[in-house]
């Protein structure tokens, strides 16, 4: 961990992070673009650094945290799944010693105190640790290039957010130690740092030499992976901007997936329409100096070497300019008016208000891999809840980083929950702002502090350092600030007024949540941060002949009893409920299986399955009918998962050109939700109708 980027040698490998939102196939287009350079003899090292890992799940072979070796036909490339959690522990163990000496140095804890709170995490090291441990495993191998795919869009800003994370904290640190450092300067005439002053002086420069590498274009490539489809267009925009701000430049936008030219069809015919405006807007909107590259979609799911390559093919190939990107118009000259649903006449739909899964919760919470359609499903499920329960009160919430809820409604949506027009009075929207949400609660608990400044004369320096824990709380709280709102708006925080009082908040709050591994840490949050509220606590009762408690305590308690409240709501099934998104395809059916695992590990009720966008009429189409029959291997997979065992309801939602946007179109497309077996009592009815004629 003592790598300083500023070698110049043939050993430091190049770096291409590919980047985007989630199911847009970044780590097929990642993974295929490792497989093109080990082919073209590189030494090539695949590193996947997503919480919810599919590196594996794209190549077709098991991996692990320990790097493995994958033949890619006369070569080999190296590939590995990072367990970010076991890299922090690593460094934690290592580093212990000196962070205790600093916590020691600069607060009134005792050492037991200060091994408490090392158990837990502080921010942006884990993501910094996990950018190092990219860099050295990189070294121990003397690669070429060393290929990250990385988390969907939120969660990547954060990774990539990691340096000014750490530096900050070491400033922190830094404080605490600034009174130590005079006092052995002054008294004990010793000016050489000790441990705890190296340790400072390592975090303050790797967070200053990785942010250096991220923004060194000669040596770190940005790929961003959109699909030609509006929604990942707009938030493609919003993420290129971001890194703009952060000073890193990307190399090529990829456009995965877009539909080659065919016979007509009803369903392609508007699907390459849209694709193409998109394609265009997205060539005519990049900076100068930024290519565009497309990639063809192909029937089935791209897995395993050999399909990756003839990816990676494409991805090496050269390509026409930007503007023109290699798009004809092919079959779709005319304008198309309307959307075309993939369903068969005669079907015997449902809306998500008549689903058991979906009737009579408090709380739902829409998630799954990224790209899925969650944000769509979750939408029309709350336009249909509102709608058939007027007397109720409904909050569709995002709490995912990069919002899409703006997308789907056609409408500005802010951290201020409003209406939509033309949907549902009783419906208000939100895209939750979770740095704003932990900023509110914090003036309280920096108001607390003050008082134990005073309790040792220190008014204004919050408490003899005991204000700079507030820096330290685990990563991602702020995000659970965000949720524990909306408990409170459920009326189900301790404080909060008794259901049915009017300013209990809403009745059914409806979160879109983030993609799987952001939104299980946001689950799992909950925990980590009661664990570090009661080892505050724990300090005020010891110290409590020195330290007047006060508002501070008031204020502890207060929160304990919040994140309390919030997991017997989170574990309550007739209240609380999960509902898993994915589509009917092998990547994300592996990541459901995982996904429901974890989530029945924190006891949280997962009583539905909605398969998305289904090719439920095939016609005559060659491209659909191959599609269809590719989905249905993976739906029996996918029945069998949420079988008996998971008790998990089935349900399949009709794939729609162009995908439903704005109010009328969501209540529309949600009005033709099936169940799975009832799927098959249509057909039997059909068949039979047949016959009869």
């Amino acid at each position: 961990m003592t790598w300083t980027p500023t070698r110049t040698d043939a050993t430091v490998p190049a770096f291409a992070f590919f980047a985007g939102k989630g199911g847009v196939g970044k780590t097929t287009c990642a993974a295929a673009w490792a497989i093109a350079e080990a082919r073209a003899g590189r030494r090539v090292l695949a590193i996947s650094v997503d919480p919810a890992h599919s590196l594996g799940d794209a190549i077709g072979v098991r991996l692990s945290a320990r790097p493995s070796v994958v033949r890619v036909g006369r070569r080999t490339l190296t590939a590995v799944e990072l367990d970010g959690a076991r890299v922090f522990r690593r460094w934690l163990r290592d580093h212990r010693q000196a962070l205790g000496e600093v916590l020691d140095h600069g607060t009134w804890l005792d050492r037991e105190d200060i091994d408490a709170l090392l158990a837990l995490s502080v921010p942006g090291i884990d993501e910094l640790v996990a950018l190092l441990e990219i860099v050295r495993l990189a070294q121990a191998g003397d690669y070429h290039l060393v290929v990250v795919d990385t988390a969907p869009t939120g969660h990547t800003l954060r990774l990539l957010a990691a340096p000014g994370a750490v530096a900050a904290v070491a400033a922190v640190l830094d404080g605490l130690q600034r009174e130590h450092r005079l006092i052995r300067a002054q008294l004990a005439r010793v000016g050489r740092p000790d441990a705890a002053d190296r340790l400072i002086t390592l975090l303050a420069g790797q967070a200053q030499a990785t942010g250096a590498l991220l923004k060194d274009s000669r040596r770190t490539a940005f790929r961003w992976v959109l699909l030609p489809e509006p929604m990942s267009v707009a938030e493609s925009e919003d993420g290129l901007r971001a890194l703009d701000r952060a000073g890193i430049r990307v190399a090529s936008v990829i456009v995965n997936r877009l539909l080659p030219d065919g016979p007509r069809c009803p369903i392609c015919d508007r699907r390459r329409q849209a694709e193409r405006v998109s394609v265009r807007r997205m060539a005519h909107r990049l900076n100068r100096g930024l290519s565009l590259r497309v990639v063809r979609a192909v029937v089935g799911e791209p897995r395993g070497v050999a399909a990756l390559t003839r990816i990676g093919d494409q991805l090496r190939a050269d390509q026409p300019p930007a503007r023109s990107a290699a798009v004809s118009r092919g079959s779709t000259a005319g304008a198309l008016a309307g959307a075309a649903v993939s369903l068969p006449a005669g079907t015997l739909t449902m809306t998500p208000a008549s689903l058991p899964a979906f009737r009579g919760a408090s709380l739902l919470m829409i998630g799954g891999k990224g790209g899925v359609g969650k944000t769509t499903v979750a939408a029309a499920a709350a336009v249909h809840l509102a709608r058939a329960s007027p007397s109720q009160s409904v909050l569709l919430l995002s709490m995912d980083p990069a919002h899409s809820l703006s997308d789907a409604f056609n409408a500005p949506i802010g951290d201020r929950a409003a209406a939509v027009r033309g949907a549902p009075e009783n419906l208000h929207l939100r895209e939750l702002d979770a740095p704003a949400a932990l900023a509110a609660r914090q003036i309280d608990l920096e108001a607390a502090l003050e008082e134990v400044a005073d309790s040792f004369g220190a008014g204004g320096s919050a408490g003899g350092g005991v204000s700079e824990l507030m820096d330290l709380a685990p990563p991602g709280v702020d995000e659970l600030f965000g949720i524990l709102e909306v408990a409170d708006l459920l009326g189900a925080m301790p404080n909060a007024a008794p259901p049915g009082a009017a300013s209990a908040g809403y009745d059914l709050i409806v979160v879109d949540t983030a993609p799987t591994g952001h939104a299980l840490r946001l689950l799992e949050m909950p925990d980590a941060a009661r664990d570090w509220l009661q080892a505050l606590l724990r300090m005020l009762l010891k110290y409590r002949a020195l330290v007047r408690p006060g508002q501070l305590a008031g204020e502890l308690v207060r929160l304990s009893k919040s994140v309390r409240a919030l997991q017997a709501l989170l574990r309550d099934p007739a209240a609380a409920r999960f509902i898993v998104v994915t589509r009917a395809a092998a990547v994300p059916r592996l990541e459901t299986a995982r996904l429901i695992g974890r989530l029945r590990r924190l006891r949280m009720a997962v009583p539905a399955i909605v398969v998305n966008a289904m090719t439920l009429s095939p016609q005559q189409c060659e491209w659909c009918r191959t599609t269809a029959l590719s989905e249905r291997r993976e739906l029996a997979r996918l029945v069998r998962i949420g079988g008996r065992a998971a008790r998990c309801a089935i349900i399949l939602t009709p794939l729609a050109m162009p995908p439903p946007r704005g109010i009328a179109s969501l209540e529309r497309w949600g009005g033709e939700w099936m169940m799975e077996g009832n799927r098959a009592k249509g057909k039997r009815e059909r068949a039979k109708g047949k016959r009869q004629k």
